[in-house]
């Protein structure tokens, strides 16, 4: 095998590698053993004195790493010292790139000869250099002659004429004249006195006009004659060239000096500036050069220059300009001078003083600045800033509102919630110091009065107004608060003022009676980019944005170290030792629904029962072999497996429950409060989180995002955030409505935080990371119009003849998609012709404040004398969720607690079963038709709550739909009077002739949400197994559910929701071949891991049959009829109309929809002036 090549080493590299190796090794051998020997000496002498008795081996370890550490770095410093004194200066080196130039530069040379110079090497070269002789120095040895001397010069100092006064004296006429000479051949010296020398102020010249070349100018500041200079040289004698004219001239700077010369006069002193000597050579130069650059100089001097600068000057004088005033203060040309008015309020010193500390006062000049200067005017405080309640006042006491003032309008305030709008009229009442200038007005109640100057009202309300008054003449102001929330009343409401704002104007201009109109939008954070970056919205301008601060109050945001999914069980842990350990103070919990509330106040209350038991300094402690493994704990896992970083901070019980170290005093144990609030709540249940707690007790409220906004609990200090929301989502392609719990946006975390932050000091601890919060969380909430349906929008802009509802200013438009399927579904209702133009009926659809299928369903609803029947089951299905579901059956006893005793296991169940077979005995095929019974037998009860426990019906719910009942009667008997009794409430059960007229009556208003029983579709799927349960099986939508292909069958069917009573049927072979259904929805995973796929769940309605579909769908697009089938009859000579027999289809969109055929019928036809048949009549 060959040998490795080496290669040979060199004897020079060797050398000086032996002797680099032997001079080290002298130098540690002077100095090793010393500094060996005082570095163990120390280490042992630190050793003894910093050491204590009884010390571990531990310790002693750490103390000798410590001495260790510190002797080296001395070691190290000594090193510096030493190298720092064999430095090098290497300032005079230069660089080798250098060496062979031939030139050095002049500037290269000077730093040389600066740097040698510096370093004390002096050379005759360098000194050259750097120091160079004056060619004409000034004598200054010689004394200065006093004023009125000669200045004569000695004989022997003649000074030779320079080269060019020779040059000059050969050629003649334009050089200077010789100094004359006396007869004796001696020049003669006119005689010169000095004068005391007068500061002259100088006039300030503007830029003179160029007079060419050799024309020189001179001003005060390029004068060369400082006071100093003056008196240096105004006594010199230069005799290299002086003319008659007695100037001193330096022809090598070509300066020329001002000699000052005046005879004395008695007790003054005159100053004279003598002009510059004339040079005859100079002037013609000077005209030559100036004919060759084709260039006339001025003659204006010097003085008229100066005369005519000051003039302008002093013309253009005007007073400074100030800053422009900012955007919110500055008047608009298009409003009209005002009139000063204001309304004296009397408060007493309490409220005063609570006003006083919000911070929306201090900025109050400001906002009525800017609503008097402006019609739209954008608010923007944080939390906590008393925006809702201080600015109406603001526009209450600045005149609107009054009767008596130039605004006399109301002062509307719409809330997005009911509870909202009620709450603030109250509390502005009593800041007003009279509740009649303060009113609410909601959907079933309302207080406003003859006096009242301010409403409150949600903002549905204010849009039934606008439908009836456009013009909105009842109101001077309009303030949108909660805008940021982006509901879709409020995004329709700013559309809609936004154009009646400029439509006042212009009705103010022309009739003196009318007032113009201002809008406030109130927002709390400062997404505001759809409104002032929208010019469709506001074609006039930008509006203005005055921000004000947010809370009173600091908060300190606590975020989790890891964000655990099973945020219940954090936030129960957080709250206990929170609890045990924080001062006096409320908890606010946010949480996504009423089960988690209800799940988490259980486990609070079984937790927090022996509070006082504990102590003060509890605290609880869980083993780890017993807390859950989460997805987040996995991660860690592997992350420790690829040897990643992980955080460095400690985990331990000590430092987790650092979080809750206010730095403030201890208190006693504390008893718990918990209360609920969720708007499934009894009004009477939500009002107790108002009440006054009780001594020694810390409330503790668990609530769902209905906290967030608009209300302020009282004595709240600490937040405890969820960081989650369960929310509605709607496919607006599928119609599929899911409910799933997402991650709330960072404004809406920043508003939950400002709930701690209202009376004191607070906290918040949000229940995730802040990686988490800064990935994964939105900006800001999306916009609802953008996945909720809005046919209820499109029907109530086209009822007010806007035909392109694309065109109406959105503050964020929706897509045109979906604006298109609004107006197809619309059609199918017959609310729109075939133009797109709404009907007759689609206005009567829009006087009614329910959805465009309810309205439908009221609309053809007064057959068989079923009007009342028909309003009672509008009623019950607009209002959501009025049966309690099977699944809470276990929460029950804890919400009704109060009022009834707990049903418990088995007979809950059957009686559950008992109560849904009792409100089903009329029709066992109609979910509907259940809805109308509970409603009537509730209007019928004597004690509604009691009826409610034994229904299991939702007391709230049901007092809802029977106010809104006798609203739909009175609406009714407005539109068609005489036609119903508005005050009839009880009703008769319904005949067997109405249970079919409401069934078809329901039906035709949902008449394209539609099912067939899958094994009895034209082309069946196919399905994995039999079913052997109602709710297994199949069934498929008119309009498919999903967007595309796709191979997994249980994204093509439904399946009945196991709360329909359909759901209760005997036999799966049983089930309707036709359902009309109400909603679908996506069921949750089962899975953590989603890997099976939900079931699409199914709410039906009614069932139906083939005919009575083809007799509702007839003049729709869902309708088309076949070919004649057998014989034609003709009904006239001209053959323009038949009776025949065809199959007609129900159609879904083409391109995707689906084709069913229909039972045969007997119709009669008519053809058009096209030739095309048209179905008059179905006759069988």
């Amino acid at each position: 095998m060959v040998a490795q090549f080496k290669p040979r080493e060199r004897k020079h590299r060797k050398r000086a590698r032996i002797e680099q190796r032997r001079q080290s090794d002298s130098i540690v051998a002077e100095d090793g053993p010393a500094e060996s020997n005082s570095h163990a000496q120390l280490h042992e002498d630190l050793r003894k004195t910093l050491s204590q008795p009884g010390m571990s081996g531990k310790k002693k370890k750490r103390l000798d790493k410590y001495i260790e550490n510190k002797l080296r770095k001395e070691e190290n410093l000594k090193l510096l010292k030493k190298l720092a004194q064999r430095k090098v200066d290497t300032s005079l080196f230069q660089s080798s790139k250098d060496l062979g130039k031939q030139t050095i530069s002049k500037r290269d040379a000077l730093g040389r000869a600066l740097r040698l110079e510096r370093a004390g090497i002096e050379t005759e070269e360098d000194r050259d250099l750097l120091y160079k002789q004056p060619s004409d120095p000034i004598s200054v040895e010689k004394p200065i002659p006093m004023i009125g001397e000669f200045m004569a010069p000695a004989p022997e100092e003649k000074t030779p004429l320079s080269t060019h006064s020779a040059v000059g004296l050969s050629f003649g006429g334009g050089l200077k004249r010789p100094l004359d000479a006396d007869e004796h051949g001696v020049p003669i010296i006119k005689k010169r006195q000095r004068l005391n020398k007068v500061t002259v102020q100088p006039s300030p010249i503007d830029q003179l006009s160029w007079d060419g070349f050799g024309s020189e100018s001179w001003s005060d500041d390029d004068d060369p004659m400082s006071e100093e200079a003056t008196s240096d040289l105004e006594s010199t004698e230069d005799s290299a060239s002086v003319g008659s004219s007695g100037d001193i001239d330096d022809s090598d700077d070509d300066l020329s000096y001002p000699i000052f010369a005046a005879p004395a006069v008695s007790g003054q002193t005159k100053v004279r500036i003598k002009p510059r000597a004339h040079s005859d050579f100079k002037t013609w130069a000077t005209e030559q050069m100036n004919k060759a650059r084709d260039f006339t100089p001025t003659t204006t001097s010097i003085a008229q220059v100066e005369t005519q600068s000051n003039r302008s000057k002093l013309e253009k004088l005007r007073p400074r300009e100030e800053d422009p005033l900012p955007t919110e203060l500055q008047v608009s040309l298009q409003i009209r001078p005002r009139q000063v008015y204001s309304v004296q309020v009397n408060r007493s010193d309490t409220v005063q003083e609570s006003r006083m500390k919000l911070p929306i006062v201090a900025e109050e000049q400001k906002i009525m600045e800017a609503i008097h200067n402006n019609s739209v005017v954008i608010v923007c405080g944080a939390t906590g800033s008393g925006k809702t309640t201080q600015v109406p006042q603001f526009l209450y006491e600045a005149g609107y509102g009054d009767s008596k003032g130039p605004t006399p309008g109301l002062i509307g305030v719409t809330q997005p919630r009911r509870v909202a709008a009620v709450t603030m009229a109250k509390r502005v009442g009593e800041e007003l110091e009279s509740r009649s200038k303060s009113a609410y007005q909601i959907r079933f109640d309302s207080n406003v009065e003859p006096q009242t100057a301010i409403k409150f009202m949600t903002d549905g309300i204010l849009i039934r107004e606008i439908s009836q008054d456009f013009a909105l003449s009842k109101y001077s102001a309009i303030v949108i608060d909660e805008a940021h929330e982006r509901s879709v009343n409020t995004d329709i409401l700013i559309g809609m003022i936004s154009r009646i704002v400029d439509l006042r104007d212009k009705l103010s201009q022309t009739n003196p009676d009318v007032k113009s109109l201002k809008m406030i939008i109130m927002s709390a954070t400062l997404m505001t980019g759809s409104f002032l970056d929208n010019p469709k919205l506001f074609p006039q301008g930008t509006p203005p944005l005055v921000q004000s601060e947010g809370r009173q109050y600091p908060v300190t945001m606590h975020f989790s170290r890891r964000t655990r999914q099973d945020y219940v069980q954090e936030a129960f842990q957080k709250i206990v030792k929170g609890h045990r350990k924080l001062p006096p103070g409320g908890m606010l919990v946010f949480l996504t629904g009423q089960n988690e509330i209800n799940d988490l106040a259980k486990k609070l209350r079984g937790a927090l029962a022996q509070v006082s038991a504990f102590g003060t300094g509890a605290r609880v402690r869980i083993n780890a072999r017993e807390a859950p493994l989460e997805s987040d704990d996995l991660d860690l896992v592997e992350t420790l497996a690829q040897g990643q970083d992980v955080s460095d901070e400690s985990s331990g019980d000590e430092d987790e429950d650092k979080e809750f170290d206010v730095n403030e005093e201890s208190v006693p144990s504390l008893k718990a409060l918990i209360l609920p609030l969720y708007s499934q709540l009894p009004t009477k249940e939500q009002l107790r989180v108002f009440e006054t707690v009780p001594e020694n007790t810390r409330l503790i409220v668990l609530a769902t995002n209905v906290a967030e906004t608009s209300i302020t609990i009282p004595g709240i200090r600490y937040v405890f955030d969820s960081g989650r929301s369960k929310e509605r989502k709607y496919n607006n392609v599928t119609g599929i409505q899911t409910f799933e719990i997402g991650w709330i946006s960072k404004a809406s975390a920043i508003q939950r935080a400002g709930r701690a932050g209202r009376t004191e000091p607070g906290h918040c601890y949000r229940l995730y990371s802040s990686a988490m919060y800064e990935r994964d969380f939105a900006e800001h909430t999306e916009p609802e119009i953008l996945h909720t349906p809005i046919e209820s929008v499109v029907l109530q802009l086209k009822s007010m003849d806007l035909h392109n509802t694309i065109n109406f200013p959105f503050p964020t438009a929706p897509e045109r998609d979906n604006l298109e399927r609004a107006e197809k579904l619309l059609s199918y209702l017959g609310a729109l012709d075939r133009n797109g133009s709404v009907t007759a009926l689609g206005r009567d659809l829009s006087m009614y404040p329910v959805s465009p299928r309810f309205a439908k369903i009221l609309a053809i609803g007064h057959q068989h004398d079923s009007i009342y029947h028909v309003t009672a089951m509008v009623a019950a299905l607009a209002v959501p969720e009025l049966f309690i579901p099977q699944a809470r059956l276990n929460q029950i006893g804890q919400e009704e607690s109060l009022q009834e005793e707990d049903l418990a296991g088995e007979t809950q169940t059957k009686a559950y079963n008992k109560a849904q077979g009792i409100l089903s005995a009329h029709d066992s095929t109609s979910d509907g038709l259940k809805l109308v019974t509970a409603l009537c037998a509730y209007m019928w009860a004597k004690d509604h709550d009691v009826f409610c426990a034994q229904m299991f019906l939702y007391s709230k719910a049901m007092k809802e739909a029977q106010r809104l009942y006798t609203q739909l009667l009175n609406i009714i008997s407005l539109n068609l009077p005489g036609s119903v009794d508005p005050h009839k409430i009880k009703l008769q059960p319904p005949t067997k002739l109405q249970i079919a007229t409401l069934k078809q009556t329901l039906a035709a208003g949902f008449l394209d949400q539609v099912a067939i029983r899958s094994d009895l579709a034209p082309t069946p799927p196919s399905m994995p197994r039999k079913p052997s349960r109602p709710t297994d099986v199949p069934y498929l939508t008119l309009f498919p559910t999903h967007a595309g292909r796709v191979e997994d069958v249980l994204e093509q069917v439904v399946f009945i929701h196991p709360s329909s009573i359909l759901a209760h049927t005997k036999s799966a072979k049983t089930m309707p071949q036709y359902l009309i259904y109400s909603h679908i929805q996506r069921g949750t995973t089962a899975t953590i891991a989603g890997s099976k796929l939900p079931k699409i769940w199914m709410h039906p309605l009614t069932a139906v049959t083939g005919v009575q579909l083809a007799a509702l769908a007839r003049n729709t697009p869902l309708l088309e009829y076949g070919k004649p089938i057998g014989k034609i009859e003709s009904m006239n000579e001209r053959g323009d109309e038949r009776v025949v027999w065809c199959v007609p289809s129900l159609v879904g969109e083409r391109g995707g929809g689906r084709i069913w055929p229909l039972p045969t019928v007997k119709t009669m036809q008519r053809k058009d002036g096209k030739g095309i048949w048209n179905v008059e009549k179905i006759l069988s």
